[in-house]
């Protein structure tokens, strides 16, 4: 047996995959030509959101001379201006539940973000927000704003005061909703029926404070904790009080991360990025999704705090978890929520963290820049398309293969318009044996929908810790551009279809978007 081939045998028994090289694997996926009836809903073009950390979202507003931060703006747009949708911006978190408003204070904040990361602390050394925080809100272009006010605290005064000075300066027409606290399932008095009543109370006085909130569908309920699907259902909390208030309810928000601690090694990120891990995590938040599509249509289901890991560390020698490989983990998870039901992600940035998918000004940690797992966004947009009329439905890509793969097609009115193909087998230049391993897709169904395929790829040629060198459709975002692409390279291709069907290959650690023309 070649010694390349034992050694890549070896590493497939570490990382817990089958021996079974994907080099002489090839899958044969069916696809059907026109929408199957167990498609999602209408896609919203907006479904790809960003969620900033309170404490962090000012910074990422302006840039180091006090401007308007035109690298975040173009960063935004690079993504939205795929899909045509509206920027949905989610500001909240753990340090404004746990902060107040103070009308006097001069300064945006009292811990600048460069400097400190979130102050979540009850009491003490906590953040405390002024009037020219919300003068952030204005350097968005087209955007609209999820506004978390706190909901911690039982001195709802505090929390009036937050969202009268933030309505006024957002405006209402930009306000898409109002999001009372943060991950409530945390809170020392939490159970459904407390929440309920509390939820409803400050409800009515927001309402009787800004009188432009009233008989408007723009608030947000629940933002629980991540792995808390059942914690703060949907049916028990309605059947509880909130059906009083469902016209009011623009959506339903949980908060989800991947892990909550680091990843020690690359059989852990492995297992971290396995669709069926994946799959299975969506699939417990489908009760709740599923209550509101019988019950409340109107109401969406969103996951509005995202992100690839949150707490915890993998040891000293862990692997750096914004790598290529979460990126690619994001986009399955995009696109299987896609899939499920789901309205909209919106992604978490924290400045002083690892957590975020760009660094918009200095920090004590770093210059500005685009981190890998921003590649996701535009790849999700792309797929979403700008038809208004998209329907998903995840692919039977055959073997399961532990979870390696994981393929996507998106309907236009009716028709097949893209299909993605994910093959998340981890390979890393520096840390695998052996070349890098590929599997073969044989895909037929394509009667009717077009003659050739334009296949773009989502690749690092690194591997899954790839830092740089990061591309979708050939195309990089950095600093030194600005947050606007660049063209570095031409690796998409064309594919003739070969009557209805045609034969793909797509690396190990890498995504491909096929349009179909």
């Amino acid at each position: 047996m070649p010694s390349c081939l034992i050694a890549r045998l070896s590493l497939a028994l570490l990382l817990g995959i089958s021996p079974l090289s994907s080099e002489a694997l090839t899958h044969t996926v069916q696809i059907q030509a026109t929408v199957p009836s167990e498609a999602s809903k209408t896609v919203d073009r907006s479904f790809t959101g960003f969620a900033f950390e309170q404490s962090s979202f000012y910074n990422y507003s302006f840039d180091a001379q006090g401007k308007p931060n035109e690298f975040s703006q173009n960063l935004v747009d690079a993504v939205l201006s795929r899909t045509g949708g509206t920027p949905l911006l989610r500001v909240g978190g753990t340090s404004g539940d746990h902060g107040r408003y103070d009308a006097s204070q001069k300064n945006a904040t009292n811990y600048p973000a460069t400097e400190y990361g979130p102050q979540t602390k009850i009491s003490g050394n906590r953040l405390v927000i002024g009037p020219s925080f919300f003068k952030a809100f204005n350097n968005w272009p087209g955007a609209k704003f999820e506004l978390m006010v706190p909901f911690y605290n039982t001195t709802f005064s505090r929390s009036v005061e937050w969202a009268r000075a933030g309505v006024n300066q957002i405006g209402i027409d930009n306000l898409y909703s109002l999001e009372l606290g943060n991950e409530p399932t945390f809170y020392p008095w939490f159970s459904i029926k407390e929440y309920v009543k509390r939820y409803r109370s400050l409800q009515a006085r927001l309402i009787a404070a800004i009188p432009s909130l009233a008989d408007k569908r723009i608030f947000q309920t629940f933002d629980t904790a991540s792995y808390a699907a059942g914690d703060l259902a949907t049916k028990p909390a309605f059947q509880d009080g909130l059906n009083a208030n469902a016209s009011s309810i623009k959506q339903v928000a949980y908060h989800y991360y991947q892990s909550n601690h680091g990843i020690a090694d690359l059989a852990a990120l492995q297992d971290y990025i396995r669709h069926t891990a994946t799959k299975s995590n969506i699939t417990n938040f489908l009760p709740n999704i599923n209550y509101l599509k019988e019950n409340h249509s109107a109401i969406g289901f969103a996951f509005t705090e995202t992100g690839y890991t949150v707490g915890g560390n993998g040891g000293k020698n862990s692997i750096k978890t914004n790598n290529f490989a979460s990126a690619l983990w994001s986009l399955d998870f995009q696109l299987c929520a896609l899939s499920m039901g789901v309205s909209r992600v919106n992604w978490q940035q924290i400045l002083r963290s690892d957590l975020q998918m760009w660094r918009p000004v200095k920090t004590s940690l770093g210059e500005p820049r685009v981190t890998p797992h921003f590649y996701s966004q535009p790849f999700v947009a792309d797929f979403i398309g700008k038809s208004g009329k998209t329907r998903v439905v995840e692919l039977d890509i055959g073997t399961p293969q532990n979870g390696l793969y994981a393929g996507y097609a998106a309907y236009d009115d009716g028709k097949l318009a893209r299909i993605a193909l994910l093959n998340l087998e981890i390979w890393d230049s520096q840390r695998s044996n052996g070349d890098r391993p590929e599997a073969k897709f044989s895909l037929s169904g394509f009667a009717g929908t077009g003659s050739n395929i334009t296949v773009h790829h989502l690749t690092a040629d690194n591997g899954a810790l790839a830092q740089e060198n990061v591309t979708y459709s050939g195309l990089e975002w950095t600093w030194a551009s600005r947050g606007k692409e660049t063209k570095v390279k031409d690796d998409s291709k064309m594919l003739k279809i070969n009557g209805t069907g045609a034969d793909v290959t797509v690396n190990a650690t890498q995504a491909v978007l096929l349009e179909i023309r």
